[in-house]
């Protein structure tokens, strides 16, 4: 059991390699690979666990490389150990985004789409779907006067269309609008997504709506920056100087932002929940209707749920 696999028989259908796991004599599976990586995540499995391409091959997980996530092989750092903690909260907060869509959808449709490998639709439509359903469902006596009748299928579909329309322009943007390019110049809507990029200068950057989601800018130079409407979910901002910059409306949910310099930064209207605020200065910084929901304040509280402007 000292060799890691070099062959497997079970393959998913786009070809990837599937796993089984035993713990205590116990199998279950196949998996594919990310989800056993997601798994020593989140500790629902461990190292020490065991791991097969088949229910009768077994090798220790720490013997297999391809499986062990990047973030559990510098744990041993407090860097490393914070890096660790961001990505559990990350795979926590898919895994409830998840369920709330579970539990906002009919059976019907969840049975429809149980094999489907697509986007689950937003609580927004499934709600409107149910509101039709309900309607077209009661007795004709109960139905408004106006929808009866050959005028009901004008009147349903026109609004349909008006509502799918209204839908489609309030959708949420896709939060990456361009390619991913570490390299590129600091510029409106650059893509620097999961880019390494501690201690950058980048004081006076117009970074207006880019996506910085999990990039490393820790001890980056940002005064005076612009980052309005940037997506900056889960970045490592620690000990960044971001004062006189302006994030209004930006998306720092997850974003470590433990010993940065806020000095009259603009954060109104900013999503900071689950944010990392530990010996930062939020209360020199403008919040107004900023979302602090469960984010970690500098004396190491946790802010209330629904707390927005003020960690009370």
């Amino acid at each position: 059991m000292s060799e890691a696999p070099e062959g497997a028989t079970q393959h998913d259908r786009d070809g990837y390699r599937l796993w089984y796991t035993r713990r205590d004599g116990e199998v279950h599976g196949p998996f594919p690979a990310h989800l056993i990586r997601r798994y020593l995540i989140l500790g629902r499995l461990t190292p020490d666990d065991e791991v097969g391409p088949t229910p009768h091959q077994w090798y220790p997980l720490r013997e297999v490389p391809e499986l062990i996530p990047e973030e559990l092989l510098h744990a041993d750092t407090p860097e490393g150990m914070e890096r660790l903690q961001q990505a559990r909260l990350r795979e926590d907060e898919r895994l409830r985004e998840r369920r709330a869509a579970d539990e906002d959808t009919p059976p019907e449709l969840l049975e429809r789409r149980a094999g489907e490998r697509r986007r689950p639709e937003s609580p927004e439509a499934l709600t409107h779907r149910r509101q039709w359903v309900e309607l077209l469902a009661l007795p004709a006596q109960h139905i408004p006067v106006v929808l009866r009748g050959r005028r009901r299928w004008i009147i349903l579909g026109a609004t349909l269309a008006v509502t799918v329309m209204l839908l489609w322009l309030l959708r949420e943007p896709s939060p990456e609008t361009t390619a991913r390019d570490c390299s590129a110049p600091a510029a409106p809507e650059v893509n620097w997504n999961r880019c390494e990029m501690p201690v950058a200068d980048l004081r006076g950057a117009d970074l207006t709506r880019a996506s910085l989601r999990e990039t490393r800018l820790s001890g980056a130079r940002l005064q005076g920056a612009r980052l309005d409407e940037a997506l900056l979910e889960f970045a490592d901002l620690s000990r960044a100087n971001l004062s006189d910059a302006r994030l209004r409306e930006a998306r720092l949910r997850g974003a470590s932002l433990r010993g940065a310099d806020l000095s009259d930064a603009d954060l109104s209207g900013a999503d900071l929940r689950h944010a990392d605020l530990r010996d930062a200065n939020p209360e020199d910084a403008g919040l107004e209707g900023a979302r602090l929901g469960r984010a970690l304040w500098p004396d190491g509280s946790r802010c209330p749920p629904e707390a927005v402007g003020a960690c009370e």
